[in-house]
């Protein structure tokens, strides 16, 4: 996969970490560590998207893959959490998996 291609999959996966934030924002019953996870990823993503090396950029996707790991997580203690903000962090979880398992 190229750079370029990588970084379109990157803009991607922003638009739907911004979602889950905003679903969480929403969501009175979101924890306060889910959000933290959701708000880490949203800084991993600004900052593998300004990567110039392909190396940095697989090992960003790897950061950010075990950072949604740990938000997925989160989210199935989370019983209370509604199904919208639920879905959202469970769809960044998997595109981050997908695009991981593409880049390897």
């Amino acid at each position: 996969m190229e750079i370029k291609q990588i970084k379109q999959e990157l803009t991607q996966v922003a638009q739907v970490i911004n979602r889950a934030a905003q679903a969480l924002s929403d969501d009175d019953a979101a924890p306060q560590e889910l959000k933290n996870y959701i708000r880490e990823l949203d800084t991993q993503s600004r900052k593998a998207r300004l990567a110039r090396d392909a190396d940095d950029l697989v090992q960003f996707i790897e950061d950010m893959e075990e950072t949604s790991d740990r938000a997925k997580v989160a989210c199935e203690k989370a019983t209370y959490l509604g199904t919208p903000a639920r879905n959202a962090v469970l769809q960044a979880h998997q595109q981050l998996s997908n695009l991981k398992h593409q880049v390897h």
